[in-house]
């Protein structure tokens, strides 16, 4: 079996000048991840893409020609959080890393009476977890740099949505993590950032049918039983929802400006329907958010 620093040493890494910045981020492999990595590259930062798997990485060193340097990286797994952090510290040579573009995240749904323990945690251990062992690995680098920390948030927070289980709850703990370490890191010139990327093109929402068909057919038959209407609405909803959305691009993009305005926002949203719905939120009350809910679902 070939170790993670033997994957690591087997790709080619880009050689880094004195005054370029440097950025981690975390779940590359495709969507907004992969989009940023390529975005900050041409905009001339020495991109570090966090990637679970070799052959991710190396599309990344093709598509960038050797610039971008992929770093084998399960945000599930602290101790290889941490190793990841030592091989980008190593990589920098001394220097401080710019930024920490906390990306990588997984939905899940389904009635949460019936939901295992894999199911019930995954989102909590990649979504919120994996984004504090990023910034728990990634502060003494960040410190040198007095860099800016993104974490990644989702529209759902704001809604009442049958059926979402514990996604919207860690991306709402992702929230108010951001803003607890903003006073927390300020006095080290760290700025900590929360991004709305908005409705995406992601692979989350192109293989939501066959993620969450491969849910259900785990689901017990009293699950079907008790929720079979509101599972058969969801699922009508998830099949007009594959292929909608902004490109990845147009997230990456917002990344970027959280990275680099000069005077440097709490909250970014990427998307103009995600702006409007945020807004109307915080005018809505719970129960009409709630009819809303239903109303979408059919029931």
């Amino acid at each position: 079996m070939i170790s993670m620093r033997q994957k690591e040493s087997s790709m080619p890494h880009a050689k880094r000048s004195g005054k370029q910045r440097a950025v981690f981020i975390s779940g590359c492999s495709v969507g907004v991840g992969h989009a940023a990595a390529l975005l900050m590259h041409r905009n001339g930062w020495h991109v570090f893409a966090g990637v679970r798997k070799l052959a991710d990485g190396e599309s990344l060193v093709a598509e960038s020609q050797g610039a971008i340097t992929p770093v084998i990286c399960d945000v599930r797994d602290r101790k290889q959080v941490f190793e990841a952090s030592k091989q980008v510290a190593e990589q920098l040579d001394g220097a401080g890393l710019d930024g920490l573009v906390c990306n990588a995240g997984v939905g899940a749904s389904g009635p949460i009476e019936f939901l295992d323990q894999e199911e019930l945690t995954t989102p909590i251990d990649i979504n919120l977890y994996g984004s504090i062992y990023c910034t728990q690995a990634f502060l003494p680098l960040l410190r040198k740099a007095k860099g800016r920390i993104i974490f990644v948030t989702s529209g759902t927070t704001v809604l009442s949505m049958p059926l979402m289980s514990t996604y919207p709850a860690s991306k709402i703990a992702l929230e108010l993590l951001g803003r607890q370490l903003q006073g927390e890191l300020k006095h080290f010139g760290i700025h900590v950032c929360v991004v709305d990327p908005g409705h995406i093109k992601s692979r989350m929402t192109l293989t939501a049918n066959e993620t969450g068909g491969a849910a259900r057919a785990k689901l017990p038959p009293a699950a079907e039983e008790l929720y079979g209407d509101v599972l058969d609405a969801m699922t009508n909803m998830t099949e007009k929802m594959v292929g909608t959305g902004i490109e990845p691009e147009v997230s990456a993009q917002t990344y970027l400006r959280a990275l680099t305005d000069e005077k440097p926002k709490a909250f970014y949203i990427a998307d103009s329907d995600a702006k409007w719905m945020r807004r109307l939120a915080k005018f809505v009350p719970e129960s009409v958010k709630t009819a809303m809910a239903n109303k979408v679902l059919g029931s």
